[in-house]
């Protein structure tokens, strides 16, 4: 792993956090105003200044794209609007709550975390943003941009997770045709642009998960030590932001088995199966206790089940399994909620997928007839890359000409089938419509852009035609995606 692919985008989003929380009032609440019209024509300034010393011009122009979008949705979405279990800030409950009783109280809750509502949440998201807060309060920002800019650290965790996508597709060797086909559908994915704008602990949580996914490769490639403590931190880290993160350990423990059993039958060497155990042993070490002590810790001192979820949402209990997966009558492409004037609540889960995966939980039926008429085309749309991702899965798993290795397909399989299996059975036992939201497992999407990019890039080779009809989908996905996430925000 080289210390610039890593260090320097970090070191980027960095500076960019801190410029548009201390440098710029992002609190102006729409995008008509001038501060995105601002950075936008710098940004374009920038580029020209430098577009000949920029290469791979379409994936920087996808890239640049893609946060543009995002940050144009966080500038016109107030900190209370579109979020899950938040509220407000000084609501008294929620996670904006959360983040204010640790900036208060500098410590963790010392109560029964049920007792109010979000706190049974990890800890490491709100701990960042008390900390943030904190930051803003001694550069003397007012309360509003204060409470805005704990949106710039979930902007930043989404557009990490743009890298690190890109990062992934690069260590597997994906050439240039599959990455930008890759980075269309994560840069514009309205998943991730409504988590940009989120605070909540969901941002963190992916990004983690993304990254995790990351080191996996890497220590695949290369098993040592040091790969396996990085992802034992990553993974442990991610469980603090989010326990549902886990759902990525299960694929990393097989990718670990699949790399030590292939080493050691190919030498049969004991000492290496040693090191193997010693690497394991390591890496247990440092995931259980990092990934599982804030649950345990509540286990212990009040009570609480290890796996607590408390009910939330509106119910859909007494829907039948066949009405649940193939009723799939609609007449919105937004989720039916009797709490947005719909006649009944999302039940078939097959639609609440694509629909809060498009436009979460959010009502915007009633902001203007264009916008509904381009959220019918990107359902439409996220429906067809859909079958495409899927396709490309199965291509790139089953056919043997396919040149990824072996292990690194198992691991991508792995991780679909226990994110998108996670999701389902959490969606169905949960009898509720939140329980339907796919941001529980939104890493999928990443992983499934790879398989795209993956497959794109076997295309160049083998059916030139099929590839044009891959990229023009993509294409059309990310400009109706952009184009829909910027027009809500100029109503």
């Amino acid at each position: 792993m080289k210390n610039n692919s890593v260090i320097k985008p970090i070191m980027l989003m960095a500076a960019a956090a801190f410029f548009l929380s201390f440098c710029l009032d992002m609190s102006v609440g729409s995008i008509r105003g001038s501060l995105f019209v601002f950075l936008v024509i710098c940004s374009l300034i920038t580029v020209c200044a430098f577009w000949k010393n920029i290469s791979e011009r379409a994936l920087f122009a996808a890239v640049m794209s893609g946060f543009l979008t995002k940050l144009a949705y966080v500038l016109y979405t107030p900190v209370w609007c579109r979020q899950h279990d938040v509220v407000d800030f000084g609501a008294g409950e929620g996670h904006a709550a959360y983040m204010e009783y640790i900036l208060s109280h500098k410590a963790l809750p010392d109560f029964d975390p049920r007792s109010v509502w979000a706190f049974f949440q990890p800890p490491l998201h709100h701990g960042i943003s008390a900390v943030w807060m904190w930051i803003g309060i001694r550069f003397g920002l007012s309360e509003a941009r204060i409470h805005k800019n704990v949106q710039v650290l979930t902007l930043i965790y989404m557009c990490l997770l743009m890298l690190t996508v890109l990062a992934i597709c690069k260590e597997l060797n994906i050439r240039y045709g599959g990455r930008l086909v890759a980075m269309l559908i994560v840069g514009f994915h309205p998943i991730y642009i409504l988590m940009s704008g989120s605070i909540n602990n969901d941002a963190l949580a992916v990004m983690l998960s993304v990254v995790s996914i990351y080191i996996a490769i890497l220590w695949y490639k290369d098993p040592g030590m040091g790969k396996i403590i990085l992802l034992a931190i990553a993974i442990g880290l991610a469980m603090s932001a989010k326990l549902s993160s886990g759902l990525i350990a299960p694929p990393i423990a097989v990718l670990m088995l699949y790399r030590c059993m292939t080493d050691t039958q190919k030498c049969k060497d004991t000492a290496k199966l040693r090191s193997y155990i010693i690497r394991f042993a390591a890496f247990a070490v440092i995931v259980f206790p990092l990934g599982l002590w804030w649950p345990i810790r509540n286990k212990i001192l009040f009570g609480m089940p290890i796996n607590y979820i408390p009910e939330v949402g509106e119910s859909v209990t007494g829907v039948g399994m066949v009405e649940r997966l193939f009723d799939i009558r609609t007449a919105s492409p937004f989720l039916y909620m009797k709490a947005n004037g719909f006649p009944y609540d999302e039940y078939n889960l097959i639609l609440a997928t694509f629909k809060s995966s498009l436009f979460g939980e959010g009502d915007f039926a009633n902001i203007s007839p264009a916008v509904t008429a381009l959220g019918w085309i990107l359902l439409i749309l996220a429906v067809c890359v859909f079958f495409i991702q899927i396709i490309a899965m199965i291509r790139t798993c089953m056919v043997s000409e396919a040149s990824l290795d072996k292990g690194i397909k198992i691991f991508l399989a792995c991780l679909v089938v226990c994110l998108i299996g996670g999701y389902v059975w959490f969606a169905i036992s949960g009898g509720n419509l939140s329980a339907m939201d796919l941001r529980y497992s939104a890493a999928v999407v990443s992983v499934f852009s790879v398989f795209a990019g993956l497959w794109y890039d076997r295309l160049e080779v083998l059916a030139r035609k099929t590839r044009y009809v891959v990229l023009l989908t993509s294409v059309c996905f990310a400009v109706v995606a952009g184009t829909f996430y910027v027009l809500v925000g100029t109503y």
